[in-house]
């Protein structure tokens, strides 16, 4: 009896621990975003029933799409959390391709793995880089990228930059999940997480330069 009387404050004091540090975990996810309302025009926070926010908006008069997306599907490396910056602005192309870095299988997230035609890197991107394409024509829509994609690629926390008619989209990561929760109980906790508004801006910036590269060479190309 004494045995009882002892364990069953303990395990209640245990799952009270438990309900509030879940608590905390699902306060701390919704305010991933909060820096970053103020980047975006007209600019839109909402959560999904995981607590990771998304911010949609309009950015140089065309929409954005801010997404945090959670990625334990891994056996050998620790649960990420990836920022997706979606620029849905008309591109002056024709092809479309992605290219991912890393490559490890399970990258549900990205657009790589929808494309068949595999694409030859151009000189200056990570030797360890995959890319494949709509079709033959798209490598030459990424030869004409090789500067800004190289000047983006060596962010090492860069991963995948997908070029398409419709937009152009950039995923890196945020943080790496706690290594104890992962191995112990296949949690993932992501600690210091936060997403400030010059991560946001320079990642804009990123994307129209993109755009920006294949301005110039349409305009050169008609003149």
């Amino acid at each position: 009896m004494l045995v009882y009387l002892i364990a069953v404050p303990a395990f209640v004091a245990v799952i009270v621990m438990a309900v509030r540090e879940h608590r905390k975990l699902r306060a701390s996810r919704r305010s991933l975003l909060d820096d970053c309302g103020g980047i975006l025009q007209a600019g839109t926070l909402q959560h999904g029933s995981d607590d990771f926010p998304r911010l949609a908006g309009n950015w140089r008069g065309n929409k954005a799409d801010v997404e945090l997306i959670p990625d334990t599907m891994t056996i050998r490396r620790l649960p990420q959390l990836w920022l997706s910056v979606t620029w849905l602005a008309p591109m002056p192309c024709h092809g479309a391709f992605a290219a991912l870095v890393r490559h490890s299988g399970y990258e549900f997230y990205g657009l790589t793995s929808r494309f068949e035609h595999r694409l030859e890197p151009p000189h200056g991107l990570p030797s360890e880089i995959i890319i494949r394409g709509k079709d033959a024509m798209s490598q030459e829509l990424l030869d004409r990228l090789q500067e800004p994609l190289a000047a983006i690629f060596a962010d090492p926390k860069v991963k995948e930059i997908d070029v398409t008619p419709k937009g152009v989209r950039i995923i890196r990561q945020t943080v790496e999940g706690r290594r104890g929760e992962h191995l112990l109980l296949r949690q993932a906790m992501f600690d210091g997480a936060h997403v400030t508004a010059s991560d946001l801006t320079q990642t804009l910036g990123q994307l129209e330069e993109l755009r920006a590269t294949l301005s110039e060479n349409e305009g050169a190309r008609a003149a």
